[in-house]
């Protein structure tokens, strides 16, 4: 349409002054998706430390926004924007996620790949089993990345997604982001980030958007125009009725309630109880006066501590469960203020036994430790309550990526083992846990593991004149094994018959119903134990040492105590000399009844004791021998302890895939180029030649037959083209090139929108497959054959068109103009 014809119809058109830029609703579009995604990810704020989480996941919420919006101007399917972005996320995802492990090439290798293949995939049960915050600079970055890029599609997919129903087409967009705001709470944790972000301003926001949606598509449907007026009234109202609804929903759902997240119902997997108990090893640690043995470790260093006064205990673990034979490390003991289960923890460690806010007294400790020659096994020395952790040998990110600590117990455990060497830092919080006669015992219910009932007897006997409260019994009980009782470590030819182990037997019969009480740490600290449960007052055993004056720690300060729980629900110590005293047995046993052997008595039952820390079973050889077989198997480039049907995968099926990936895009990258060419050319003529010549080239890729050729007209292609409106465009390109003046920029930016309405319509009368086909194929990047068509007659030439054919003579005048005119034209 010309400028005079546009001012006798007293219309204006809106010309855009890019056709790639968006217009003013996909401004509104884009706007409302990157606020509400940008909201979303802010949910994952408890989950991660730091804000490099919401950046790597804003840049992601661009990244999609943008690769949509070109893919749609362009005229592309939506499975093109998807696939561009799936070739984004691996050849970005190394450099922005995998940083903290050093891979930060542009160009991603089999290994890159694989790992960032392997926390898309896997990254989530990773997030929930770990104990938040994790990490911000680590590998779970990959999810905020991807999650980015699903809510920039998402949101702005839906948003132009062609639909017939007006209200649907308002509500899609809207209900996507909704759902990308619930999947971020899924996989976040018990309490929100901000219920005012997170509720009233995204829930104003997306009614906001719906409300001006569907004014826009009501709009359109009934011809009418949208009141600014009414649309800056709904939203003032949507917003005012969000305010009232934070305070209203914190008053009737209560703001102690807890949100159910998926991390409520996914277990971590992982078995403490597959680990040795360090008690049973605890005669490692005696002094042998004399006689040799390579295990034991009496005189050897276990560890140097800095950073904590001398007299600090330090804990190699806490055992909180007796099954009969040993004293163990469990999950879920006893309901507490902390989880009581062995979780992934990043650097930085929530835990509320250490939290000031949570009621927590006492002093701040910035420990560095390093294991000597004598300390071995999987339980790693603490103090206190952690609140971070940072390992600083050369394998410090394998073994951070597999640390487990106990908020309950303030046990920690590496699973793949500790040697010599090893050197870690954290800050902890030292409770007050002296115990006092003042202390009051909790209440909770325990009760006596089967056989136990052995201790009943006993305990009454020994508590008689204590009275009723419990804590006074358990004192009056741990004065008694004090007194009464004797120390030995079974070393000597006349104690020998003292065996190793805190097994029922050696318990009852060799214990506390023993003509004489002998035994070392390990037997006085479980027994102690099991009298606190009897009588009522939750006990556990602690294996650690006692830091000396220099700060290291031998086998000779390693001891055995016993915590008992406070009615608050803290725990207290109860130090080993409380019930254990150092007087030596006398002699009952003539010498000719020990065994000649050296070695101690082994208990009637024919199961062994667990072995302790340091040592391994023959399964747990052949096992490990098996794994690292495994793992030198397939050292082919890929991440140490990725499946190796992964490798496989992404190295015979991810790699073609990859390579298909990049000649698609390549080829949607041309007819881009092309595209733009034709509709940025200098002249107006030319711009009205390129768009014929783009109707042309999408007839050809959906496998229309037309006709080319110097000689061939418009209106004989627009024949050979499945089109209503294919004969009136002709005409109108025609009429405008072939004018007696040049066309107006704003002409040629409306036959390109009319152009590209007509493309879309040739689209949507094709099925998926064959538009898809179309996007992807070259056909119309190859030179075409010289074809006339089959019908050459004027009538035939112009069979539904008006105006009879011009004659040779001038038509060749004519293309003559227009060439002269179409001079540069891009094609």
């Amino acid at each position: 349409m010309s400028r005079a014809s546009s001012s006798s119809t007293g219309t204006r058109t809106r010309v855009r002054s890019h056709p790639l830029l968006p217009d003013r609703h996909s401004w509104i579009d884009i706007a409302f998706t990157v606020v509400l995604a940008g909201i979303a990810l802010s949910a994952l704020g408890t989950s991660f430390t730091g804000t490099s989480y919401l950046v790597v996941g804003m840049l992601g919420v661009v990244i999609a926004v943008v690769v949509t919006h070109l893919t749609r101007a362009a005229g592309w399917p939506i499975i093109s924007a998807v696939t561009i972005l799936v070739v984004l996320f691996f050849l970005l995802g190394g450099p922005l996620c995998l940083r903290s492990v050093g891979d930060t090439t542009v160009l991603p290798g089999a290994s890159t790949l694989a790992r960032v293949a392997d926390q898309a995939v896997f990254g989530w049960k990773d997030l929930l089993t770990t104990l938040p915050p994790v990490d911000g600079d680590g590998p779970l970055l990959v999810l905020p990345w991807l999650a980015g890029l699903l809510a920039g599609l998402v949101g702005l997919g839906l948003a132009h997604l062609p639909v017939r129903r007006a209200w649907l087409a308002a509500v899609l967009p809207v209900l996507g982001m909704t759902l990308v705001l619930s999947g971020a709470i899924l996989i976040g944790v018990r309490h929100p980030q901000s219920l005012l972000l997170q509720g009233s301003v995204f829930a104003g926001l997306a009614l906001g958007w719906l409300a001006i949606r569907a004014r826009r598509a009501s709009a359109a449907v009934q011809g009418g125009s949208t009141s600014y007026v009414r649309g800056v009234g709904a939203v003032a109202m949507l917003a005012l009725a969000a305010g009232i609804a934070f305070p209203a929903s914190a008053l009737v759902a209560g703001a102690d309630d807890e949100r159910a997240v998926a991390r409520n119902w996914v277990a971590p997997p992982f078995d403490i109880g597959r680990y040795p108990s360090p008690l049973a090893g605890f005669r490692k640690y005696i002094n042998l006066k004399g006689e040799t043995d390579r295990a034991n470790v009496y005189d050897k260093t276990l560890l140097e501590i800095q950073g904590v006064p001398a007299g600090t205990r330090v804990r190699f673990a806490a055992m909180d469960r007796y099954d009969g034979m040993v004293w163990g490390a469990s999950d879920n003991a006893l309901p507490g203020p902390a989880d009581d289960s062995f979780q992934r923890v990043s650097s930085t460690i929530d835990n509320p036994v250490a939290d000031p806010a949570e009621g927590a007294l006492g002093r701040e400790l910035d420990v560095t430790v390093t294991l000597g020659e004598g300390y071995a096994g999987v339980w790693l020395p603490t103090v206190g309550a952690l609140q971070s952790m940072a390992f600083e040998t050369a394998d410090a990110r394998s073994k951070a990526e597999v640390f487990r600590y106990n908020l309950a117990t303030s046990t920690a455990v590496v699973p793949t083992g500790l040697q010599a060497g090893d050197r870690y830092s954290f800050t902890a919080v030292q409770p007050d846990d002296v115990l006092t006669p003042e202390t009051v015992g909790s209440s909770e219910v325990t009760s006596l593991p089967a056989g136990a009932a052995f201790i009943q007897g006993p305990t009454e006997k020994w508590t008689e004149g204590a009275g009723s409260d419990p804590m006074a019994r358990v004192l009056a009980a741990a004065e008694h094994l004090r007194s009464e009782g004797k120390y030995s470590d079974g070393v000597g030819r006349t104690e020998r018959i003292y065996v190793a182990g805190h097994s029922i037997w050696r318990l009852s019969d060799e214990f506390v119903n023993a003509p004489q009480i002998v035994g070392n740490d390990e037997q006085y600290a479980a027994t102690m134990a099991l009298i606190a449960n009897d009588i009522g007052v939750p006990a556990r055993v602690v294996l650690g040492a006692v830091v000396p004056e220099g700060g290291v720690v031998t086998g000779r300060e390693v001891s055995a105590w016993v915590e008992l729980r406070a009615a608050d629900g803290s725990w207290r110590t109860l130090p080993t000399e409380a019930f254990m005293g150092e007087t030596p047995p006398s002699d009952q046993v003539p010498e000719t009844n020990t065994p000649m052997s050296g070695t101690v008595i082994p208990p009637p039952n024919p199961i062994p004791p667990p072995s302790d820390a340091g040592e391994q079973s023959d399964a747990d050889l052949k096992e490990r021998k098996a794994t690292r077989k495994r793992a030198d198997e397939d050292e082919d480039g890929l991440i140490a302890g990725l499946p190796s049907w992964v490798g496989f995968v992404v190295t015979y099926v991810g790699g073609p895939l990859l390579l298909v990936a990049l000649l698609l895009g390549a080829v949607l990258a041309l007819k881009a180029l092309r595209r733009h060419r034709r509709r940025s050319a200098d002249s107006a003529s030319a711009r009205f030649v390129g768009a014929w010549r783009e109707l042309v080239d999408h007839a050809r890729d959906l496998g229309q037959v037309v006709p080319l050729g110097p000689t061939v007209t418009r209106r004989e292609q627009s024949v050979g083209i499945v089109s209503g409106q294919a004969g009136s465009l002709a005409r109108r390109a025609d009429s405008f090139v072939f004018g007696p003046s040049a066309p107006a920029e704003a002409a040629a930016t409306t036959y390109w929108e009319s152009v590209d309405g007509e493309r879309r319509a040739m689209s949507q009368e094709v099925g998926t497959w064959q538009r898809l086909r179309a996007a992807v194929s070259v056909r119309s990047l190859r030179p075409g054959r010289s074809r006339r068509p089959a019908t050459t007659s004027p009538e035939g030439a112009g069979e539904g068109l008006a105006g009879p054919e011009p004659a040779p003579g001038r038509l060749a005048r004519l293309r003559g103009l227009a060439d002269w005119r179409s001079r540069g034209t891009p094609d």
